[in-house]
């Protein structure tokens, strides 16, 4: 993610990609969402759970960039709902992490490589939406945010943001 984001001019370190938290996804534990979204880059299963088991987390962002195993060939398309699910995981899962969340309010300020400090923003702000109790949710803020990330995948990861 690039570190931890801002929300309301505090610093919210739970909101870091490589933030170490363990959460499950279809029964394999995972100690960050950085470290599922590396690993699902690659169709190879061996070099998959090469990542899901290599604990550094330091590491993990390196060992997805590696040539030597190609990734899947819809990840363009993909890659954005893959950081949406392993984050929404590790948030629904970890009772402290989510209530931080959800007791922000306004734009969610991320940061990195521009694709990820806009697309880190969408993803939060829509696992806060859908955290919150229904009584207490935008649902006109979140159905754009599902859009938004729908209109993505659909591109097949060509399309431009188009959210304020």
């Amino acid at each position: 993610m690039g570190g931890a984001c801002e929300c309301g001019g505090v610093t919210y370190q739970s909101m870091d990609n490589f933030e170490e938290c363990k959460f499950t996804v279809d029964g394999e534990t995972w100690i960050s969402s950085e470290q599922y979204y590396q690993a699902m880059k690659f169709e190879d299963k061996s070099y998959r759970e090469k990542i899901r088991t290599e604990p550094n987390t330091a590491a993990h962002w390196k060992m997805g960039q590696t040539k030597e195993f190609p990734q899947r060939p819809d990840w363009s398309a993909v890659k954005v709902d893959v950081m949406y699910k392993g984050n929404f995981e590790k948030f629904s899962q970890n009772e402290n992490f989510r209530k931080e969340l959800i007791s922000t309010s306004g734009p969610i300020r991320a940061f990195g490589f521009s694709f990820w400090k806009t697309w880190n923003s969408i993803i939060l702000r829509r696992i806060r939406e859908e955290l919150k109790p229904p009584s207490e949710r935008n649902e006109e803020t979140l159905a754009r945010l599902v859009d938004t990330m729908r209109q993505y995948r659909e591109s097949g990861g060509m399309g431009e943001v188009a959210f304020s």
